[in-house]
């Protein structure tokens, strides 16, 4: 059985660069589609030494249960947090994964999926200007596969 996480005291200053970072990390991914609450809550999970419920998150973001469930929940989904069962107990806690790998191999498929329907405009398009363009972009995805090719083993190897 796990052990309830210890509180700790910290001065004002890191409260507040705390408090800083995690709201610097909830606009980061609001302004790239995602909510504000997933990156805050993400931010804090992070950061945290020990393993957060749902109750410790909702007081320590300040934001509803209902809110903190949803974040979780989709920070779960794409491999950013993991839960944890505490045996004989309905209590969930969640961490942040150490192994972030799973999110950039989905960037790579997101960037292959969209190269490969790119390339089926080729075809669609006449002028030369708009070939170019095209031509271009897709120039610029193949040059980004190529680069990220092997990325992730190399990083494991380290």
């Amino acid at each position: 059985m796990r052990a309830e996480p210890v509180e700790r005291v910290e001065s004002p200053a890191v409260a507040a660069e705390r408090h800083h970072f995690v709201d610097g990390i909830g606009q980061f991914f609001s302004r790239y589609g995602a909510t504000a609450t997933i990156g805050r809550v993400f931010a804090l999970l992070l950061i945290s030494d020990d393993p957060l419920s749902l109750d410790d998150i909702t007081a320590w973001l300040g934001v509803s249960k209902s809110g903190a469930s949803v974040a979780t929940r989709d920070l779960e989904r794409i491999g950013l947090v993991r839960r944890q069962l505490t045996r004989g107990s309905r209590r969930v806690l969640y961490e942040a994964c150490d192994d972030m790998s799973s999110t950039f191999e989905a960037r790579f498929a997101q960037v292959r999926l969209l190269r490969d329907l790119l390339s089926q405009g080729e075809s669609l398009v006449s002028s030369a200007h708009a070939q170019q363009r095209l031509a271009a972009v897709i120039a610029l995805h193949d040059f980004w596969l190529a680069e990220s090719a092997g990325i992730i083993q190399r990083w494991r190897n380290q």
